[in-house]
């Protein structure tokens, strides 16, 4: 057996291992489970260790920009592109993947978050560990479409998993032509809306990311 298969087999009992992550964190603002970066890292590493593999981080990108809250407050959102390398200890075989995070905060912290982020979805995407969550799917539309009209006269904004997977399309359809801000704001004509991203409604979310998976297949055809 190669050394490359012998860490590719190593990676695959990791899968096999791994089937689930339960989600214990809360977001009290927006009221969803989600599977935490602690979670997940915990029980991907113990198995990595039984396999004698390790997984070292580079930061490749960074960019830090500034940002308004709901509370009208300055926070500071960073992006990071992480280069994750697992390496067996036994065959000094090496893989690389990259993951791409974003994290908000009104310190010195945003870098961090970004970081753990990438990392916490570098390891789920990694190893297709299942939590549940469908960045597509849309609960308020779907609470609409069974009749839940207790507040009707209040647009509801888009879910923090929708924009997220939105921003990563964007990232992923970025051209020599068009970066990301560029991207941002065809979009905003392609779905006849003025708001920015952050205000959009489920359904221009929904429209967007319909929008920027044509256009991903598009590249790849």
């Amino acid at each position: 057996m190669t050394e490359e298969r012998k860490l590719v087999k190593k990676l695959a009992n990791v899968m096999k291992e791994v089937k689930y992550i339960e989600k214990k964190g809360f977001n009290n603002f927006n009221k969803y489970k989600y599977a935490t970066e602690s979670d997940v890292a915990e029980r991907v590493r113990e198995v990595l260790a039984e396999q004698s593999v390790m997984m070292l981080p580079d930061v490749v990108e960074h960019t830090t920009r500034e940002h308004q809250n709901r509370k009208g407050n300055v926070e500071y959102i960073a992006t990071v592109k992480v280069k994750f390398t697992f390496i067996d200890g036994e065959t000094g075989e090496e893989i690389s993947i990259h993951s791409a995070g974003e994290g908000q905060d009104a310190g010195d912290k945003a870098v961090y978050k970004a970081i753990t982020g990438a990392q916490k979805y570098a390891l789920m995407k990694a190893f297709m560990i299942p939590t549940g969550d469908d960045p597509e799917n849309d609960p308020n539309e779907q609470n609409q479409q069974n009749g839940d009209k207790s507040k009707p006269n209040q647009p509801q904004k888009a879910s923090d998993k929708q924009l997220n997977f939105v921003k990563k399309l964007i990232k992923d359809n970025v051209t020599e032509k068009f970066n990301e801000s560029q991207l941002h704001d065809l979009l905003k004509k392609r779905i006849k809306t003025e708001n920015n991203m952050e205000n959009w409604t489920p359904k221009e979310a929904s429209a967007a990311i319909k929008i920027l998976n044509k256009d991903e297949e598009k590249q790849g055809a």
